[in-house]
Parts: C-alpha cells; sequence; structure tokens
C-alpha cells in the first residue's frame, strides 16, 4: 500500500458541492478528459518543469533545482499566478502522497484498504473485503457498495434502522439516484428477474421523480434481488448463504446471491437512505445520458446471464438463447456493430472478450 503514490494538485477536507453531504475531495494531477469547459483546467497536465510559472511567483515559492521545479508552501500565498503563467495547464504547486498519507490525513486510521495485485472483478473483488469483514470478530453487517457513488451522510444509518424493523432475515437495499440528476430515481432498492429469459428487468422505479408517490412495501413485494450497487447485509446472514460467487466477473453475482439465499429472505428498502450512482462509471454499461453499452459491458452481461442460467434454470435455456439473439439483433438495427458481434460470440460460447 504505502508503495503506491500519486500526484495531487489539491485536497479540500470539507466539500459540500458536486453532490450531496461533506466529503474529503482530492483533486489529482494529469486528467485524460481534457473537458473543453473544465472547472479546473490546472490539473489536466502534468508539469514538465519548464520553468515559465518561477518568475511569475512574487513570493519566491518556485524556484529551478537541478532542472525540475521545486514548491515551497510556506511562502506561497496561493495567488495563482503560477498557474496563468504556465503554458500547459499544470499545476507547479503539487506533492506526491501514498495511500497511508491520504488516510492518515482524512483522520480515517480506522480504514483498511486491501490492495489485489490482478483484478478480480465485482464478486472477487468484493470477496476478498467480505472475507476480511467476517474475520473481526465485532463486525455485524457489511455494507457492498459500489466506487462510483456519493451517499448522503445518514444513508447507512438508515439503513441500519430499517434491517432492525424487520423480524425475519433480511437485506436492504437503498434509494439509488442518478448522480447526473439526482431529482430521479435510477432503482428502488433493486430489480426483479425474469427466470424464463435470463433477464433483468428494469430497475424498480427507474425514471421516477423522487418527488412521486412510491409504494416501498408494494415495491419490497415484487423484489427478487437487492441491487449491489448499494446492499447492507447482517453477518448471520452472510455467514448462512456464504460470500458472492467470483465466477461471475461482472453482473448476476446479487442475483445468484439471492437465488442462494432463498425467499425466506425479506428484500427490504430504506426509503430515506439516498445513494448517488454513476451509472456505468466503471465499466461503461448503459446510463442516463449514454444508451449505448461498451463492449466490455455487452460481453460481461451475457457471459453472466447464461452463466446464471446455465446454473440455475438450464430448462430455460432455450428462450434464454433466443433472448441473446434478439439482443444482438437490436444492436444490428441500431448501427451497434461491434456490440453485436460480441454478444454473437457469447452466444457462441466465447470465454473471453476480443479487444
Amino acid at each position: 500500500m504505502n508503495s503506491t503514490r500519486a500526484t495531487v494538485s489539491k485536497i479540500l477536507t470539507y466539500s459540500i458541492v458536486d453532490g450531496p453531504g461533506n466529503r474529503l475531495v482530492i483533486f489529482l494531477q494529469g486528467c485524460n478528459f481534457k473537458c473543453a469547459a473544465c472547472h479546473n483546467p490546472h490539473t489536466i497536465g502534468e508539469c514538465n518543469h519548464c520553468g515559465e510559472c518561477v518568475p511569475a511567483c512574487h513570493v519566491d515559492a518556485l524556484s529551478l533545482v537541478d532542472g525540475r521545479i521545486a514548491y515551497d508552501p510556506v511562502a506561497c500565498d496561493h495567488c495563482d499566478a503560477c498557474l496563468d503563467a504556465c503554458p500547459i495547464s499544470a499545476n507547479p504547486m503539487v506533492r506526491e502522497y501514498s495511500v497511508a498519507e491520504i488516510l492518515a490525513l482524512a483522520g480515517q486510521a480506522n480504514i483498511t484498504l486491501v490492495l489485489n495485485e490482478t483484478n478480480r472483478g465485482f464478486a472477487g473483488g468484493n470477496n476478498v473485503g467480505l472475507r476480511f469483514a467476517l474475520a473481526q470478530p465485532d463486525m455485524s453487517h457489511v455494507w457492498i457498495l459500489n466506487n462510483d457513488t456519493v451517499v448522503d451522510s445518514d444513508c447507512l444509518d438508515n439503513m441500519l434502522r430499517r434491517l432492525d424493523s424487520e423480524q425475519a432475515p433480511a437485506a436492504c437495499g437503498s434509494m439509488i439516484h442518478f448522480y447526473d440528476d439526482p431529482t430521479v430515481i435510477q432503482a428502488i432498492g433493486g430489480n426483479r428477474f425474469n427466470a424464463r429469459t435470463g433477464v433483468a428487468l428494469q430497475s424498480e422505479g427507474r425514471f421516477l421523480s423522487e418527488n412521486d408517490a412510491i409504494d416501498i412495501a408494494a415495491i419490497e413485494n415484487e423484489l427478487d434481488y437487492i441491487s449491489g450497487c448499494s446492499m447492507l447485509i447482517p453477518r448471520a446472514l452472510l455467514e448462512t448463504v456464504g460470500l458472492l460467487n467470483d465466477d461471475y466477473f461482472l453482473y448476476y453475482e446479487e442475483i445468484d446471491w439471492f437465488t442462494r439465499a432463498g425467499t425466506g429472505v425479506k428484500r427490504c428498502v430504506a426509503p430515506d437512505a439516498r445513494v448517488y450512482h454513476r451509472e456505468g462509471g466503471s465499466i461503461g454499461s448503459p446510463s442516463l445520458r449514454e444508451r449505448t453499452p461498451s463492449k466490455t459491458a455487452d460481453f460481461h452481461i451475457f457471459r453472466s446471464k447464461h452463466l446464471f442460467m446455465r446454473r440455475f434454470h438450464p430448462q430455460n435455456l432455450l428462450p434464454c438463447y433466443l433472448s441473446t439473439a434478439l439482443e444482438a439483433g437490436k444492436r444490428v438495427a441500431r448501427g451497434q456493430f461491434r456490440n453485436a458481434r460480441v454478444v454473437l460470440s457469447v452466444l457462441f460460447g466465447a470465454g473471453a472478450l476480443e479487444h
């Protein structure tokens, strides 16, 4: 962990902009996007030590030492004249931090970061954390939460209260909103599932307004599974059902888990627990703005779908495969020929995505 370092442009220990709640914000130096309307254009480039910023600094906080920019944060009065002088939009007022240093700065010494050497996918990666949590004798619940989310400060407390109100074994989901438009609901807790075709149906409450009348109890009764975007599980239930099945690299992990849990486990939703999700932020799946999935998303969606159906509903493989063929046809009709090729490759047994 300590060997992993990053160049940081600025750290805000208190921020209430760009989303709900208060948070620590870390601005990394060097961005791949180069957006025309970037609010922080000085974080785009990486310093090439040309020295043009040095004469612009009236307090001598910048100097050239052995051909490299040296920055004195004590002398700096943060006038930002150096940013205007830089020809490549690179902030010279940077510092390298390790993960441990960032955590210490945040005052969060109780956080344990587990660094995996390989990408184990959603299930495999979460299972590393779940095994660690289960090894802690005082762990009472685990909260599986996507890395492309922002949560309200009282979200976890509200989910815990909802679980405490249940007598039967239960797992709890959240009100998931679109990050890009927080007034629009992405999912109310989770989804339903079509066991005949293997298709995960549109999320419950998707595209409703937060001001719409919503019957939470009725939706809970319809849910087949809680979304892995935000899922709170009591320890006893996790120990009974087991870990996520890491045969799924992405998608269908929570469907598999709740299928194993059975109908005796309540799927409940905390209506006052809000999560704001950048849908597709990690893998390029369809979102509020972008309706075309990435090839990676398509590959894993259909691979996991077929894996799940072979495992739990082998009698329905024919309609499952037909629905996959139909999805390939839809992509052809939309001109998404590369995606169609990926879907067909899964249909014919491809075990890996061709790039």
